[in-house]
């Protein structure tokens, strides 16, 4: 009985494989990346359960003409679950740079690693190029895979309402993919500055958590704001009337001068108090800047250009410091 080499079976059953310095960054870290993968198939995989049951109701109650008016109070379950979900996907940029960019480096430099493998026949520089480039071919894969599915999942009600066209749908798009491309490369250079691998995951999670604050409250800025005003009052039935889905920047007391004042301007115990105040800073009305349905593309591309630049200027200096003062 002829028995085939153990060598030769092997090789006919292996696929394409990694090699060489490819699979040392694929090798070193292997557990982030497939921790990535895997949540983000399981995320996958759970949007597409929930947009399964959404449907399921929307159907029942004959949706886009749904046949009762109370169809809204059941939704109200599906509306909460896609703008927690929007939620959990602004935390991914804050994850990906705490466990993949702030140890990608500073983790070699703290137990020497860096120093052995430019010490072969690779050079910093392509070094460094590797680590970044899969590092970063990950984190575009999984967000665009993440924010796809969630758009998705969004897709059939995201005009139904302001809080879901904007909350919900700026997590879709190439804003959360820049984000969590700027948090990476970010912590890179934190990394690469403290070569301390956990003193950089802390630093870098303060920096990612005080980005996406920061973020949150500016992208919307970066929109052409319109103006509504009314001249009848600010008691009831006197706001101006938004568009369904407009997104409201700012409100203001309006006065007789054109005069803007906060709205917070005649915030008193009682009633009597605040007509008093009202008629003393002569208050006639509001006025409300918004962002009109029509600006979201828009703005979402103007944010993401500004991230992508910031990250290119991260990864510049990221380079620039392996090069000078890495060792």
């Amino acid at each position: 009985m002829t028995t085939a080499p153990a060598g030769a079976t092997g090789t006919s059953r292996r696929g394409p494989r990694l090699s060489g310095l490819t699979w040392l960054v694929w090798r070193q870290h292997r557990a982030a990346f497939w921790t990535g993968l895997t949540v983000t198939a399981a995320g996958i995989a759970w949007f597409a359960y929930q947009r399964a049951n959404m449907m399921d109701y929307l159907d029942s109650v004959g949706w886009p003409h749904p046949k009762s008016p109370t169809w809204s109070a059941g939704f109200e379950t599906y509306e909460s679950q896609l703008s927690d979900f929007s939620s959990v996907l602004g935390l991914l940029p804050v994850l990906v740079g705490v466990f993949l960019g702030a140890p990608l480096i500073a983790n070699d430099l703290e137990h020497g690693t860096g120093r052995l493998v430019t010490s072969q026949a690779v050079s910093r520089g392509r070094w460094l190029a590797m680590k970044l480039g899969t590092a970063a071919l990950v984190v575009t894969v999984c967000t665009t895979a993440l924010s796809v599915a969630f758009g998705w999942w969004l897709g059939p009600v995201r005009d139904q309402n302001g809080v879901l066209y904007w909350l919900a749908g700026s997590v879709t798009g190439p804003l959360p993919v820049a984000l969590g491309l700027f948090t990476t490369a970010a912590g890179v250079a934190i990394g690469m500055v403290l070569r301390r691998t956990l003193l950089s995951m802390v630093v870098t999670f303060g920096f990612a958590v005080t980005v996406e604050l920061v973020w949150a409250t500016c992208w919307p800025q970066l929109g052409n704001a319109v103006t509504a005003t009314t001249r009848h009052g600010v008691g009831d039935g006197t706001f101006p009337q938004l568009p369904e889905t407009a997104y409201d920047l700012n409100q203001s007391y309006l006065t007789g001068s054109g005069e803007l004042l906060s709205s917070n301007s005649c915030a008193l115990e009682n009633e009597q108090a605040i007509n008093a105040c009202l008629k003393q800073k002569d208050i006639v009305g509001w006025s409300v800047d918004y962002l009109p349905a029509s600006q979201l593309s828009p703005t979402m591309w103007t944010g993401t250009a500004i991230l992508l630049t910031l990250t290119a200027a991260a990864t510049a200096f990221v380079f620039w410091w392996g090069r000078k003062r890495l060792y």
